[in-house]
């Protein structure tokens, strides 16, 4: 018998337990993050904020320890396991920045869309593919580098991500593959081996889409922060449409929403849903709109208006009804 103080066996039991409390695990956390006030992010040069109130949602991405990931599960968070996030083979601090491209990408889509859709002209900007990380194991390293615009595989013109897997799937496991490339403004032929895997030959490389800042008739800029990912598209091309219209007939609604837009106007889906319900409620919004794809994730969801959306039209006609 121990007297006099807390039992050897006791203490260690508690640090046991704090340590497991601490360790990080294989989940991530998608908890509730921010309902943006886009009046005060998004400027529209010469034009007032509309009078109905736009509300970009976003989440906020945690890779948890275990007493985190309990605290998680009590706030309304979704837990996944880190591939549901990260793609595969992809590190985190490049995950980072393709969010921040995302979000650049998708606020000059959501100007496109909406100031066509007021009427304005405004021609396509040039879409490139480059290298945005060399993966473990690549035979391109020393090869390619991060920022190299791939313009040619094998002769074959390459601007989109689905032009290269084409391209890719026309070799041999093995074979090198000429490359012509762009890396500082130089014009570069390089030839890089394949690897093989079970999805067919792959060069070993992270690759991501950019497009050219649109010229737009009227000027847009954006104030969102830390803000990343493609999911305000809905939200931003809402905001600077009634801002360019004017309209005077709504009454001050509260309106917040999430969504991708493509430049057709299509609005895409969304990890994430009732996470960004959550914060839209702790907003005030009166109506969400989401992806209909999205829609059966927060069907049943109370305190606000859920109505979804196929394309930017079906959201102008939601709320003009």
């Amino acid at each position: 018998m121990v007297r006099g103080g807390v039992r050897p066996s006791l203490v260690a039991a508690l640090l046991f337990a704090m340590l497991i409390a601490l360790v990080p695990t294989p989940y991530w956390i998608l908890a509730p993050g921010n309902a943006v006030d886009l009046s005060e992010a998004v400027t529209v040069e010469g034009h007032a904020p509309p009078v109905d109130r736009f509300y970009l949602t976003d989440v906020t991405v945690q890779h948890p320890s275990t007493l985190q990931l309990l605290r998680g599960l009590l706030t309304g968070a979704r837990v996944v396991r880190r591939d549901a996030i990260v793609p595969w083979g992809i590190s985190t601090s490049l995950y980072d920045r393709r969010l921040l491209g995302a979000m650049e990408e998708s606020e000059a889509t959501a100007a496109v869309v909406a100031e066509r859709a007021a009427g304005f002209s405004v021609a396509d900007a040039p879409t490139h593919v480059v290298v945005s990380e060399i993966l473990p194991g690549s035979h391109a390293a020393g090869i390619l580098y991060p920022d190299d615009e791939v313009i040619r595989i094998d002769g074959m013109r390459v601007s989109t991500l689905p032009a290269i897997r084409h391209a890719l799937a026309a070799a041999p496991p093995g074979a090198y593959l000429s490359l012509l490339i762009r890396r500082n403004e130089r014009l570069l032929a390089v030839r890089v081996p394949t690897l093989s895997r079970a999805s067919g030959p792959r060069i070993g490389i992270a690759l991501e889409r950019r497009q050219d800042s649109p010229t737009l008739p009227v000027p847009v800029r954006y104030a969102l922060g830390d803000v990343g990912g493609s999911s305000g598209g809905l939200m931003l091309a809402l905001q600077i449409y009634n801002a360019l219209r004017g309209d005077r007939r709504h009454h001050g609604t509260t309106i917040a929403g999430t969504g991708t837009i493509a430049l057709d106007g299509t609005v895409g889906p969304i990890e994430g849903t009732l996470q960004k319900l959550i914060a839209a409620k702790r907003a005030g919004a009166r109506i969400f709109l989401v992806p209909r794809q999205n829609f059966a994730d927060v069907a049943g969801e109370g305190g606000v208006r859920v109505i979804p959306v196929a394309s930017f039209r079906d959201a102008l006609r939601a709320l003009a009804s």
